[in-house]
């Protein structure tokens, strides 16, 4: 029980990382659209081999797809607006932050189900 303990308390930190770097790398590159898209994709794809699911891949892929489809049109109603952008009104890097987010969101849930956090 400790050992696998151990295990999901390491998978937590990972996923933590994963999200500051994913943060940390629009703050300080979003001017740069093709270099924080790069160093987001590299982020995603260490974390897609890490979590290894087919499932993970399909959330990244629609929590990329919607959740930029969703700001765009926000973005043409004047909801806000992006200061560097190359496509559409939004920068690239966008698509995959949002990937990024929804396989956080569900490899941390993973973890907190392994750990016993059960809903009702």
């Amino acid at each position: 029980m400790r050992i696998k303990l151990k295990k999901e308390w390491g998978n937590f930190l990972f996923n933590i990382v994963f999200a500051i770097l994913s943060i940390l790398i629009v703050i300080f590159f979003y001017k740069q659209i093709f270099l924080a898209s790069i160093l987001l994709l590299i982020v995603a794809i260490i974390g897609l081999i890490k979590w290894k699911s087919k499932i993970t891949l399909a959330i990244f892929i629609f929590a990329g797809l919607f959740g930029t489809i969703a700001e765009m049109i926000a973005i043409n109603y004047g909801v806000w607006t992006y200061s560097i952008k190359n496509i559409i009104n939004i920068p690239l890097w966008l698509f995959i932050l949002w990937g990024n987010a929804g396989a956080f969101m569900y490899q941390t849930a993973i973890e907190f189900k392994k750990i016993g956090i059960k809903d009702k």
